[in-house]
């Protein structure tokens, strides 16, 4: 059992040739191995390790199971100058929805606004460009406010604004309390998680042991504001399910995910600088408030992850928490690839 409070400082170089390999190993094409690795590197660097490297033999695992599509062949099944329904054929979900995204954008440049569906996809990770606003299915977890039964998905979702004088400002959250590999790191690391973060057992009590959270109820947004969050979470399904006319609620599964994405470019609207410079006055204005005695900043939406990638990527590594690397490790083990960290 790893100690919970120990981390390790990993260099980046070492884990682009180890993830590389693993998914060249696992039938992914290098170009698309690559790319991959450098989303999910993106995560770590941006501290959000949960959904980084911490999952890379998760996917190894769908893929030799052939539960992930190595090789998936992108069909636009519907299409017009504004808009596209995307099949996914089964692919990783961070690589197919960034090239979706990457499609909907070139259809923004020359319209003002776009929209893209995918169907037939699995997880993936944070988007952005222009304005854009990007949500997810995702396999039931959450049980609709009132009820212990697992309806819909923690359905994440992410928002993005460009700002005229520093990095965009992004939200990208999930709607479960927080996110579920923490629970899944404090299980693997044999600790309790924090009663506050909202999870109940079966019959509906709060619960501290996260093998019990993980197989009791998830209340979206958390117990308290469940009725909310079993809305939002309705929404996301018809959003990036129904619309696109793929799998939605129940019948979400591995590889039967979908997404909707949406990308506005602000001239469409006015002057693009002033809006930008609209964004920059509203982190100021958030920067400038009189924080709580014990808070010692007040941050605007994405500006910790930022910051986190700006450190990191200037020293050239990432941190994780020793149950990573062990993972990691075993990985390595397994697979017969060399991990030189």
């Amino acid at each position: 059992m790893a100690d919970q409070d120990a981390t390790e400082v990993v260099p980046l170089e070492p884990l682009r040739e180890f993830g590389t390999s693993v998914y060249e190993a696992c039938g992914v094409p290098s170009e698309d191995a690559a790319f991959t690795v450098e989303i999910q590197l993106t995560a770590d660097l941006r501290g959000v390790d949960t959904h980084g490297f911490q999952r890379l033999g998760w996917y190894a695992g769908h893929l030799q199971a052939g539960r992930y599509n190595p090789t998936p062949s992108l069909e636009v099944l519907k299409e017009t100058p504004v808009s596209h329904v995307v099949d996914g054929d089964g692919g990783i979900g961070q690589l197919i929805v960034a090239r979706t995204m990457e499609r909907t954008i070139a259809k923004a440049k020359q319209t003002g606004l776009a929209l893209g569906t995918l169907r037939n996809s699995n997880d993936w990770g944070l988007a952005e460009g222009f304005v854009s606003f990007c949500t997810t299915t995702s396999v039931p977890n959450i049980a609709p406010f009132g009820s212990r039964t697992r309806i819909s998905g923690n359905n994440p979702m992410a928002f993005a604004a460009p700002r005229g004088s520093g990095p965009p400002v992004v939200l990208d959250m999930a709607l479960t309390p927080v996110a579920l590999g923490k629970v899944m790191r404090a299980r693997a690391e044999g600790r309790e998680i924090p009663e506050e973060w909202g999870f109940l057992d079966i019959e509906g009590l709060p619960t501290t042991d996260p093998e019990t959270a993980l197989s009791g109820i998830i209340p979206a947004l958390g117990a308290v504001a469940a009725y909310k969050g079993s809305g939002l979470s309705m929404f996301m399904n018809l959003l990036a399910g129904a619309l696109p006319g793929g799998y939605h609620s129940k019948d979400v599964n591995i590889g039967k995910r979908g997404q909707f994405l949406l990308v506005i470019d602000p001239e469409i609207f006015g002057d693009a600088g002033e809006f930008a410079e609209k964004v920059d006055s509203m982190v100021e204005q958030i920067k400038s408030a009189d924080p709580l005695p014990d808070v010692g900043e007040v941050f605007a939406p994405g500006e910790i992850e930022q910051r986190a990638y700006e450190e990191r990527i200037a020293a050239g590594h990432v941190v994780y928490p020793a149950s990573t690397l062990q993972e990691l490790r075993e990985l390595s083990s397994q697979m017969g690839i060399p991990l030189e960290v």
